[in-house]
């Protein structure tokens, strides 16, 4: 980073819903995995070089259409309740106009690692993990940025108490059809029904052998992030080498598969240059469908592998045993049947809780978020240069998009500093990838 970058004036405003939210709405309750979801803030930024509009139109354009986006999503100008409902009291969701002495490029070039640049475009005091005495319980809090060079940041932080990742998503595309055209009528309305889905409650018996996702290392050890390119025509390349691999367990992978099963093999392969460690390998997924696309809340679900024998850290072995968890998903939760999807998401759960718990086993997570509108999101002067996410201090990898939208993935690894060392000389990865 050129230099550090500094907060030279903040101004803050409570944006309410444009429209008073009807008492019959007041109320929304938990699903069972909102009940489960830790307090962490789900926070994004997208930054844009200099618009033509001028800075005091933008942040009230941003304003404005934040006031109308959040009469659809009315809970997110709420408040949380016991961690089993939000009232939604239109009480409304923190807006920070900022600016800084830095230049968007050197943020943009820092933010994946230095926490200064992060600073700069995340409202402050964001709590990570289960720290729910940190949690005050506001929902939704954003931020726009504004760079000497005259680029901008607007990122957005949800509680993951009321939203994953597709659903956050979804929200800033509707902000910025609202923001780009104010007569936007083609809003999908969303749905806060989780809890038909996944009723609170049924299950209380043993609940305490759910476990959280543990937070190893949070203190212990420093964590850094790179981005990786991973172009159409290179995954292309990748796929094939994993179908004529000649095993023969593999047909056709998909992206997310192939991109994600060779940052786990890589990752876990080259830990510190020691010996082999056993690891386990989680995938978040996507549970729309069965669920309604417009569903807001909570919806994971997991596809976990694990590798216990060196010999099995094998791409085709890792991406084959991926598309069997998937199928498994899809067999277990092939119905809206809230009886059985609770039935099903509790023992889900616990199942990954015990994996995650076994004594010497390394772990590794994935979220895709390939094919959410991050890299789209249009506010009125143009798509994003650069996206960025706020990502936990764990071995971890975040996909997106890449920013044309080709095919391509950006890929943002996470790993603990000194095997992120061994990681970036990997040459399997830079035969596919570059760093960005």
């Amino acid at each position: 980073m050129g230099s550090i970058s500094r907060i030279v004036s903040m101004s803050r405003k409570i944006i309410k819903p444009s429209s008073a939210t009807p008492p019959s709405h007041k109320r929304h309750n938990l699903s069972l995995l909102d009940c489960y979801a830790n307090n962490e803030y789900a926070s994004s930024v997208m930054f844009y070089p200099k618009p033509t509009i001028p800075s005091n139109n933008i942040s009230q354009l941003l304003q404005k259409s934040l006031s109308k986006a959040l009469t659809y999503y009315y809970p997110f100008a709420g408040m949380l309740k016991d961690n089993t409902y939000v009232d939604c009291n239109d009480r409304g969701a923190e807006f920070l106009n900022v600016r800084v002495d830095g230049r968007m490029s050197d943020v943009i070039n820092s933010c994946d690692n230095d926490r200064s640049g992060k600073n700069c475009v995340f409202p402050q005091g964001l709590c990570f993990g289960n720290t729910s005495d940190s949690f005050d319980g506001r929902l939704a809090m954003t931020q726009l940025t504004h760079f000497d060079c005259g680029g901008i940041a607007v990122s957005f932080c949800f509680s993951h108490k009321i939203v994953d990742g597709y659903s956050a998503g979804k929200f800033m595309s509707d902000w910025a059809a609202i923001a780009k055209d104010p007569n936007h009528h083609a809003i999908t309305y969303p749905q806060f029904d989780g809890a038909s889905f996944f009723p609170p409650g049924i299950h209380d018996a043993g609940t305490s052998e759910v476990n959280s996702l543990p937070e190893e290392g949070l203190v212990q050890q420093r964590f850094v992030t790179r981005r990786y390119l991973f172009s159409a025509s290179k995954l292309n390349t990748l796929k094939a080498k994993i179908v004529d691999s000649g095993s023969g367990i593999v047909g056709n992978p998909s992206r997310i598969e192939s991109v994600s099963a060779l940052l786990y093999k890589s990752a876990a392969a080259n830990r510190n240059n020691t010996s082999f460690r056993p690891s386990t390998f989680t995938l978040f997924a996507n549970m729309r469908p069965p669920l309604p696309l417009n569903t807001i809340g909570n919806a994971p679900g997991y596809i976990s592998t694990s590798i216990e024998e060196e010999v099995d850290m094998q791409l085709p072995r890792i991406v084959a045993e991926l598309r069997k968890g998937k199928e498994k998903l899809r067999n277990r939760f092939n119905t809206v049947d809230p009886n059985k999807l609770v039935f099903e998401s509790f023992e889900l759960m616990k199942e990954v809780g015990q994996v995650y718990n076994r004594e010497g086993f390394d772990i590794y997570r994935c979220s895709s978020l390939c094919n959410f509108p991050f890299y789209g999101i249009d506010f009125g002067w143009g798509t994003p240069q650069r996206v960025a996410f706020l990502i936990p201090p764990c071995n971890f990898f975040v996909l997106l998009d890449n920013q044309n939208r080709d095919g391509g993935v950006e890929a943002l690894v996470t790993l603990e500093e000194s095997e992120m060392t061994v990681f970036q000389q990997d040459q399997q990865i830079l035969q596919f990838a570059r760093p960005i």
